[in-house]
């Protein structure tokens, strides 16, 4: 049996639903990247955006699980300005070393995806065991589920790979 970590960062719960959903879908683990800099107000928001843009990784909490004592792990956060948010960023740049068979998921607004995608997987040095992109406006569709039970299947497919 595969051992699933789902590590997220959500600033709106927007990413934190559809980590929840790949979660129960690959029965998996699941652990919140901690970081306090960003807020909801007007300011939270303007500074996530200069800090996506400028590439200042901000400080992150110690994550509540070992990445090490996993066979596969799927990291998720939001697009802000073209780019994975700096949380995530610093996650991966601080674990790439111990990281096992990574995936990776995005969610956003309208912001197209690939871009962000390929940062992230230039961060882990290869190519993603698959990939998801969500919409904020397809949360509750039944496409989303759709899409999540197809990036489970790939991963599951290709337990043994990678």
């Amino acid at each position: 049996v595969m051992k699933t970590l789902v590590v997220y960062y959500s600033l709106t719960g927007t990413t934190r639903a559809v980590a929840e959903m790949i979660a129960d879908q690959m029965n998996a683990d699941l652990a919140e990247i901690g970081c306090t800099r960003y807020g909801r107000s007007a300011w939270g928001m303007i500074r996530a955006v200069y800090d996506s843009l400028r590439n200042n990784l901000p400080p992150i909490e110690p994550l509540a699980r070992n990445v090490t004592a996993y066979d596969l792990v799927v990291v998720g956060g939001p697009i802000w300005a073209s780019h994975p948010a700096p949380p995530v960023r610093r996650f991966l740049r601080q674990t790439v070393s111990r990281l096992p068979r990574t995936a990776v998921f995005l969610t956003h607004q309208g912001s197209p995806a690939e871009g962000a995608l390929a940062e992230m997987e230039d961060i882990i040095g290869k190519s993603a065991a698959a990939t998801l992109v969500a919409r904020k406006a397809d949360l509750d569709e039944p496409v989303m589920a759709e899409k999540v039970a197809a990036f489970a299947l790939v991963l599951e497919r290709h337990a043994g790979s990678g």
